[in-house]
């Protein structure tokens, strides 16, 4: 987690910088590359913030959406005011589509050193980039341009260097998670058996594309619980809750039960915390 406090850190001073250099050159820097520049820092700005948020904030959408949107409206607004009040309304609206799929990526994702570096990475190529725009201005007006390799290409390169080797290990993991039952999830299983031997055990897995049970019916006065399998890491569903029965709970990977008490026969709803997925306990 210190690692997307200081990518924070890192996005607002880097922010801060885009637009001091667009007040600075503003007479260089009109109409369409006046545009470009506030929308795209406004919103990668946005966008990377919400997904640093996102992950501080596990599966709460609602503040890391706020925050990044104010910080993408305030950041589009001041790096196009000095070229045109159009420039200012692109940057505003880029930034807050940015908050908004920021918040939810990061939320949908949870804590990943491999995710948190690549979208540092590619905040720092799309400032190089802008970067280079806001430059490029002033080199016109004083010297014809140089050929050579620039900032912005080194960046570019090993944004998707990068990109290609965390595809690669993120997918290598995923595999070994698949092949591979986790010792934690045994263990925690063994020392789980004294405590469930009165229980009726409901097993539901925890899929890429929901719960394998949508649709669950238990006996009402049988004590009953409910073993969500968490197999794999790389899952939107990090947490279930259900407003009808009073619960919120964080799946760890491995086995995760929640007890059902003294239900009334009747039908109730749970969800996965992003309120992708959906199912409902039947008691008769």
């Amino acid at each position: 987690m210190l690692l997307s406090i200081l990518s924070i850190i890192i996005i607002v001073c880097l922010t801060g910088y885009i637009i001091l250099n667009t007040y600075k050159r503003k007479e260089n820097l009109t109409g369409m590359p006046g545009m470009m520049i506030a929308m795209s820092i406004g919103m990668m700005a946005s966008l990377s913030l919400g997904f640093q948020l996102g992950v501080l904030f596990n599966h709460d959408l609602a503040v890391p959406s706020m925050i990044a949107i104010l910080l993408g409206l305030g950041t589009g607004y001041f790096a196009g005011k000095p070229i045109s009040v159009l420039a200012s309304l692109d940057g505003m609206l880029a930034g807050i589509m940015g908050g908004m799929m920021g918040a939810m990526l990061g939320s949908m994702l949870g804590f990943s050193y491999i995710m948190v570096l690549f979208v540092d990475i590619l905040f720092i190529l799309i400032f190089c980039v802008v970067l280079q725009i806001i430059g490029s201005g002033v080199a016109e007006t004083k010297a014809p341009k140089k050929d050579g390799i620039s900032v912005s290409f080194i960046a570019g390169v090993v944004t998707v260097a990068f990109g290609i080797v965390s595809i690669g290990v993120l997918l290598l993991n995923q595999y070994q998670d698949s092949r591979n039952p986790t010792v934690h999830a045994a263990t925690k299983e063994q020392t789980s058996v004294q405590e469930n031997v009165s229980y009726d055990i409901i097993p539901i897995d925890i899929q890429s594309n929901g719960f394998s049970q949508n649709n669950i019916v238990v006996q009402a006065g049988v004590p009953t619980k409910i073993n969500f399998i968490k197999q794999s890491g790389y899952t939107c569903i990090k947490s279930i809750e259900s407003a009808d029965l009073g619960f919120d709970v964080y799946l760890e990977k491995g086995y995760n039960y929640i007890t059902l008490k003294d239900l009334k026969p009747g039908t109730y709803h749970f969800n996965c915390g992003m309120y992708m997925y959906y199912g409902t306990i039947t008691v008769v």
